[in-house]
């Protein structure tokens, strides 16, 4: 991998020194401070922490919400995924810990788990927000959009770009299904990982209501060349350190990420899918909202508006390396190199939200059958 494309922190480590500090704080100023009312907020071990300053990234953005209101934020970022969190959220169901929750997505919110331990809530900052956005992730506002982004493939131009190959101009299955690019890519379970997942689906929206094939057909094609990873964390050290896995399953913010950190051009680019003239991506679409007779239900309804507003999502960017949910927010410079919403097809259009729900389970057998 080139030297150009920086390391990604590992927020594992980051982690840990955010609660380094956060003990020594306490233990400086518990004995002057009485405690003040907590809010508590569950979310992913990442959250916020792909920025410049990730060990006070969350008095930056939740600071001034906890000085206006006399109170103290707790950001307590789980050591598992969004699906983790719901399970986490239904084992405290009779006795509701947090106040809030940040990063059920646009699939996982279609399960009836999920929207269990949610409180519906149409925030008045809505409107900052796109309402084909706010509807696809869910109309009910179990959860609104706090960031979204385009699940698509990178590859790392060291070894492959649009001169040695031109078929990444206009990217499909068919290529990636060929002995040299599949044995390329990286990807991430389905069952453990957001991207994954995404990748699965999107596979089967063009598979199925564009080639109108079996979906199947591709992954029993390329079952024996393609790198499956556990998460997007495992497939990116795989992809960072391997001069022969060069295309992974990520996000189309990730060549934004790699100019913004090396100061010069990306060298790395998105592929997404080319089918009937047009570049076709997933969008992710993570949320916001109330955790079911959470402890604050008023105050949790503050911080989620607060949350959607330009105070918070100014900082979406370049700490997430997501697109902000508020349409008003001004991106990075970076951003130019990103793959925006406005620039594809989605996938999302052509597989229904109702057809997902009918059909998951049945797929992610379908693909360890596959894959075992």
């Amino acid at each position: 991998m080139s030297e150009i494309y920086p390391t990604r922190r590992n927020p594992k480590t980051i982690i840990i020194a955010i609660i380094l500090v956060s003990t020594i704080a306490i233990a400086s100023f518990a004995i002057l401070t009485y405690p003040k009312p907590s809010l508590k907020v569950y979310t992913y071990d990442s959250f916020m922490l792909w920025g410049d300053n990730p060990e006070t990234i969350d008095d930056t953005v939740f600071g001034p919400f906890e000085r206006e209101h006399g109170i103290e934020v707790e950001i307590i970022r789980l050591p598992t995924d969004a699906n983790g969190i719901v399970s986490r959220l239904v084992a405290e169901q009779e006795n509701p810990q947090a106040d809030v929750v940040i990063g059920i997505d646009n699939i996982l919110i279609l399960q009836d788990a999920a929207k269990s331990v949610l409180e519906p809530y149409s925030s008045p900052n809505l409107n900052l927000i796109d309402e084909e956005v706010v509807s696809a992730l869910d109309s009910d506002h179990h959860v609104i959009p706090f960031d979204l982004g385009l699940v698509s493939i990178i590859y790392e131009m060291d070894y492959l770009n649009t001169t040695s190959h031109p078929e990444l101009d206009n990217f499909t299955f068919t290529n990636l299904a060929t002995d040299f690019f599949a044995s390329s890519l990286v990807t991430e379970n389905p069952h453990q990982s957001s991207p994954g997942l995404a990748f699965l689906l999107g596979q089967i929206a063009i598979y199925e209501k564009i080639l109108e094939t079996d979906w199947k057909d591709w992954w029993n094609a390329v079952k024996d060349d393609v790198d499956v990873q556990a998460g997007w964390t495992e497939a990116w050290t795989i992809w960072y350190e391997s001069s022969e896995r060069n295309m992974l399953v990520s996000y189309g913010t990730d060549p934004a990420y790699s100019s913004y950190y090396s100061g010069e051009e990306p060298n790395v680019a998105v592929a997404p899918m080319h089918y009937n003239d047009q570049d076709y991506a997933w969008m992710q679409i993570e949320g916001i909202g109330l955790v079911k007779d959470g402890p604050n239900q008023e105050l949790a309804k503050l911080f989620v508006d607060y949350c959607l507003s330009a105070q918070v999502q100014q900082y979406v960017g370049l700490n997430q390396w997501m697109f902000p949910a508020n349409n008003e927010v001004t991106l990075d410079d970076a951003f130019a190199y990103a793959l925006h919403p406005d620039d594809v097809s989605l996938l999302n259009a052509l597989l229904p939200s109702s057809e997902i729900a009918a059909n998951l389970t049945e797929w992610l057998d379908e693909w360890d059958l596959i894959m075992a």
